[in-house]
């Protein structure tokens, strides 16, 4: 007998109402789903029915939830399948976000068998801001069972449900938005701590003291004042920038000078550098992301030194343009060269600079992109270790 038959008007009203009223304290879909097949279409007297949603790629129908042979107990369902959309009769409702009403599964080319044979189907979709997420599907074992009475009220049902799913799918969202701010933040501030780490490392500082106390013993008051000058002069500079995400250019190329200066008065002529910019004049206010400048010139010392038997020169060139800063720097290869391992234990623990381009691209939308190589150094005997840089013109 078909219930649907029986039901009144304001009797159809009274269960929307309770569909409607029953979900708002459920938090996932999960619970929506099910609520939506156990407590809303066993009321309507179906013999079975299915909740389908469409996966993440948009091209099959997933079984999620069902009341009948395809439910046991529980929320166990029993042999869930998938359908390609546009074949069967769901897939095709899914397809054209229109129900359908099967009179008799037999003369149906479309009918996919699922759980068992049955004579008549209906389906109806599930639709979210005008798209369609999925569908319900009851079948039933007589011919001609379901009515336009039962499409309506289905849809409704859908729609009632559909706002549910946008609810939770929503509140998803937002907590997933809320974590990833959170990550960031928590990204940030390890970036902030690691720039203070790598600016005033204790292996820069004691060196520096110790090169000042060196020069003071052997009375040389001179370079003792020109080294405690310069290292002052940087300790200000990178204290300045600790709490900037830009820096400009030009100051940049001031504290790589400072910084070769107090390298070049601890290794005497060991140590050559030269620093050179271009566009400069033309774009005095050129700004680049803070921290990576000195951090790549500290890890490439720090590679590259120890191995150097008076013949180590770095040439740091800057190419500023509208938009973009090239940073392009050469430094002789000596790790290749004598094909040693570095076993400094500073180097193994300074953070690399392609580690701060990674989590400044991941928090900021830089873009900075870098590339490793081997060239000919400007000398044009040795072979030079390439890094090139280019940086967003954040002027």
């Amino acid at each position: 007998m078909n219930l649907m038959k029986t039901i009144q008007p304001n009797e159809i009203e009274e269960i929307l109402f309770h569909f409607s009223s029953s979900m708002f304290s459920m938090e996932s879909e999960e619970e929506i789903l099910w609520d939506m097949v156990r407590n809303c279409i066993s009321i309507l007297g179906f013999e079975d029915a299915v909740v389908y949603l469409l996966d993440e790629s948009g091209e099959y129908l997933v079984q999620k939830a069902a009341l009948g042979p395809k439910n046991p107990e529980g929320n166990q369902l029993l042999n869930a399948i998938k359908i390609p959309v546009g074949k069967g009769v769901t897939g095709k409702v899914a397809q054209t976000g229109l129900p359908l009403i099967v009179p008799d599964t037999r003369k149906e080319p479309a009918y996919i068998k699922d759980d068992q044979f049955r004579l008549s189907e209906i389906t109806v979709p599930i639709l979210l801001e005008g798209k369609v997420i999925g569908v319900i599907d009851s079948e039933n074992s007589e011919i001609d069972f379901f009515t336009t009475q039962h499409v309506r009220i289905l849809l409704s049902v859908a729609s009632i449900y559909a706002g549910q799913i946008a609810r939770i799918r929503a509140e998803k969202k937002a907590k997933a938005e809320q974590f990833e701010r959170w990550k960031i933040q928590q990204k940030a501030a390890r970036l902030q701590i690691e720039a203070i780490s790598a600016q005033l490392s204790p292996h820069f500082v004691f060196n520096s003291l110790n090169a000042i106390q060196h020069y003071i013993l052997t009375e040389d008051k001179r370079s003792s004042l020109r080294f405690l000058s310069i290292f002052g002069k940087l300790l200000r500079y990178f204290l300045l920038q600790l709490q900037k995400d830009s820096v400009l250019v030009s100051e940049e190329i001031q504290m790589i000078d400072w910084y070769l200066q107090l390298q070049s008065l601890r290794y005497g002529e060991k140590l050559r550098y030269n620093v050179i910019s271009k566009g400069l004049m033309e774009y005095p206010q050129a700004k680049i992301p803070s921290i990576i400048v000195q951090s790549l010139i500290e890890n490439l010392l720090e590679e590259q030194i120890h191995l150097s038997d008076g013949n180590l020169g770095i040439q740091i060139e800057f190419s500023l343009e509208k938009e973009k800063v090239n940073l392009k720097v050469l430094i002789n290869n000596k790790v290749k060269a004598k094909g040693q391992n570095i076993d400094s234990d500073y180097f193994k623990s300074i953070t690399s600079w392609q580690d701060y381009i990674s989590l400044l691209n991941e928090i900021r939308p830089f873009e900075i992109t870098s590339k490793v190589g081997l060239q000919t150094c400007p000398d044009e005997i040795d072979e030079c270790k390439a890094v090139h840089i280019r940086f967003p013109n954040l002027a």
